[in-house]
């Protein structure tokens, strides 16, 4: 089968994907994580409601990147080098950054809040607990802000990909069928009669 047949439906998967990877984590840490700290009177509880949904924002993002750097290797095979790169590159980063983020650190998030001698928050603020809970924090936004930076990275690549595509040769205007034909030869010619 011929490439061409795929390109359609790769091309629809690759730009779901790229959606999925970049609207969750835009709406969760614009919208949900700060409205859910300021609505809920404990960072204990804002942190017992937000680690299920981290956890389940990674797997739509290691799904979406794994899709990303599938239809990135398939759609690039003919395009320029630096478009390969900044589009199969950044998708395996961006799946990276997922695993990190639900394997070690919410997994370890989780297990320091519920270790803590009490609520984090009544814990003095040179805690070792708390100390470490800020830190796996920050580290977590940022391993986020790479996955946003991936998903940004692929879909200008994408753009360029798009806008830069060889377009198909179109036939000259005699060779198209139909266009102009040699006349047709008479058989039988009644005009001498």
């Amino acid at each position: 089968m011929r490439r061409s047949l795929f390109e359609a439906p790769a091309l629809t998967l690759h730009l779901l994907a790229l959606v999925l990877v970049l609207g969750p984590p835009v709406f969760f840490g614009a919208v949900v994580a700060p409205q859910v700290f300021h609505v809920l009177p404990t960072k204990d509880m804002a942190g017992a409601l937000q680690a299920p949904i981290l956890t389940r924002l990674c797997w739509i993002a290691e799904g979406g990147f794994a899709v990303l750097l599938l239809t990135s290797w398939f759609l690039t095979q003919d395009a320029e080098r630096m478009v390969r790169v900044l589009t199969t590159r950044p998708a395996f980063l961006g799946l990276m950054a997922s695993i990190v983020i639900e394997k070690l650190l919410v997994a370890r998030i989780e297990k320091i809040r519920q270790d803590a001698p009490g609520l984090i928050d009544t814990l003095p603020a040179a805690d070792p607990s708390r100390l470490l809970l800020e830190q796996l924090h920050h580290l977590s936004t940022a391993f986020f802000a790479v996955q946003v930076g991936a998903a940004v990275v692929i879909l200008a690549a994408t753009a360029r990909l798009l806008t830069h595509r060889p377009q198909p040769s179109v036939p000259a205007a005699g060779s198209l069928p139909g266009a102009a034909r040699p006349p047709v030869p008479k058989v039988l010619d009644l005009s001498k009669l």
